[in-house]
């Protein structure tokens, strides 16, 4: 969007409300939760489907390439494709660091090297706001020497939705100079059922409505609270059903001992070691069947997945499998072989299993507005706008601005 355009919404908003600030915003991530949940399963989400009646919804939500977690996660908060914001995947290399990003090791998450780009939370802070975080990828790192006012470390063994929709209601309850202006919340249930039982499972069916109850179970205790926020509902990712029979192992086409593998299952990144060069793997990857998966050099990736080749954390050879396919080496594969999943992401945007969901609710936003699929790169403007802030520089623009904002 035109930053003068931009900065005149943001002020606008700030004189019609003339009481002060815009009303919160709380963004609330429902991992993997597919573009066509609450269509297929009407009688489990009646709270997501109210929201989308009285709000706005899009047809889809196309995530970022690859398809996983922490990509797109930050995507959604930067507004910048993973090569600008720099997380290019749940775990990657880095050679100038010489070492490994993994997403779910603290170490990784707290560090400040790995995390390029403005996320909303640093964006409001940067502005007088406060802001807070409850488990989202980036929030426990201090980006460009700042932090979230309030934010949580991510518990891998779980901290109940119970206990996470107290802290929520305790900030927003918060005299106005310490109350955040946007608040992330995250809940993961429908992307742990969807790997382990597959996205047409009654296990993920079950998921699906418990999110929902708690989606309703948040409004509600905005509400007993007198809290009015702005609440705009995304997801990460969809999911797709996967099996043990659709599987590239790499070990039949290459030796292992000559490449470096960044990462692989459902996409894969290599770096040739001593003595071998990337033609000399391109020659042996050409042998792959079209059906199962294409290798690319970094540099001919197709340009919808906006890679970029000069960053030196995009290994210079990937391997695109197929929607549904896997590709691992031998070893892993015979390790995961007995709870192999039963669905999963990572694959192309172009699929519309990839797909997720958006929907923004809360008086900033018009009713009954159906949009476009559209890319997640474009959130971060609008949630500068409906918070009065200036965006920092990203790769969206103003078409949600135009579109959903009264």
């Amino acid at each position: 969007m035109n930053g003068v355009r931009l900065v005149l919404f943001a002020l606008s908003l700030v004189l019609v409300g003339r009481a002060g600030e815009p009303p919160p915003l709380v963004l609330l991530s429902l991992d993997a939760f597919r573009w066509d949940y609450c269509a297929l399963h009407p009688a489990e989400t009646p709270n997501l489907r109210r929201l989308i009646s009285e709000g706005v919804t899009a047809r889809a939500l196309i995530p970022v390439f690859p398809t996983n977690t922490f990509p797109n996660h930050y995507s959604i908060v930067t507004g910048l494709y993973p090569s600008r914001h720099g997380i290019i995947n749940n775990q990657f290399f880095d050679p100038t660091l010489g070492t490994v990003f993994r997403y779910n090791q603290s170490a990784s998450a707290r560090d400040p090297r790995w995390w390029g780009g403005e996320p909303i939370w640093i964006t409001a802070v940067k502005q007088g706001r406060a802001s807070a975080c409850s488990f989202w990828p980036g929030s426990e790192a201090a980006i460009g020497g700042l932090r979230p006012t309030y934010w949580k470390p991510y518990n891998y063994d779980g901290t109940s939705f119970e206990k996470r929709l107290e802290e929520l209601v305790a900030w927003l309850r918060l005299p106005a100079a310490q109350r955040p202006a946007v608040v992330t919340f995250y809940l993961e249930e429908t992307n742990t059922a969807g790997h382990r039982h597959g996205p047409g499972s009654p296990q993920l069916i079950a998921a699906i409505k418990l999110l929902d109850a708690r989606v309703g179970t948040l409004a509600e205790r905005l509400r007993a609270a007198g809290i009015a926020p702005n609440l705009v509902i995304v997801s990460d990712h969809g999911m797709t059903a996967c099996d043990a029979d659709r599987v590239l192992l790499l070990d039949d086409y290459l030796d292992l001992a000559t490449v470096q593998i960044d990462f692989e299952e459902t996409c894969a990144g290599l770096r040739p070691l001593a003595g071998v060069d990337v033609p000399t793997i391109m020659r042996a990857l050409a042998k792959i069947p079209a059906h199962q998966a294409v290798a690319y050099r970094a540099e001919a990736l197709p340009a919808r997945f906006h890679v970029d080749a000069a960053n030196p954390r995009v290994p210079p050879v990937w391997i695109v499998p197929a929607e549904g396919w896997h590709v691992v080496r031998r070893s892993l594969y015979q390790k995961a072989l007995s709870l192999f999943l039963k669905g999963q992401h990572g694959f192309d945007p172009a699929f519309a299993s990839m797909r997720g969901i958006f929907i923004a609710h809360g008086p900033a936003f018009k009713s009954g507005v159906v949009v476009d699929a559209v890319e997640n790169i474009h959130l971060y403007n609008l949630l500068c706008a409906t918070l009065a802030l200036t965006p920092a520089p990203n790769d969206g623009d103003d078409r949600l601005v135009k579109t959903v904002l009264r």
